[in-house]
């Protein structure tokens, strides 16, 4: 499977309704696919997430999309690979 790409000016959307709508993260929290087309990505490109990314989950703390948005801003790539959404993890190290 290729790696999920979406343009740096949806990842840019993607990451401030992240960092600022409460009802967005909410709704992305139980539904990822359903509020990535909400915030513009297109069907192929959501088909190319794998399964597990699309799972339902809680988010991290806005902070740190606040972060992504800033570093994200200031690169130079016009194309973003999107393989892991930020989220918390309490406990040991998951292996991968």
């Amino acid at each position: 499977m290729a790696n999920p790409k979406i343009s740096k000016q949806q990842m840019l959307h993607l990451l401030d309704k992240l960092s600022n709508d409460e009802g967005f993260r909410g709704r992305f929290e139980h539904n990822p696919r359903a509020a990535l087309a909400e915030a513009g990505v297109s069907a192929a490109q959501i088909a190319a997430f794998p399964a597990e990314q699309l799972a339902p989950n809680t988010l991290a703390e806005k902070s740190v999309f606040v972060a992504e948005h800033k570093r994200v801003a200031n690169d130079l790539a016009d194309e973003c690979m999107c393989m892991i959404i930020p989220q918390p993890h309490l406990g040991p190290p998951r292996k991968r």
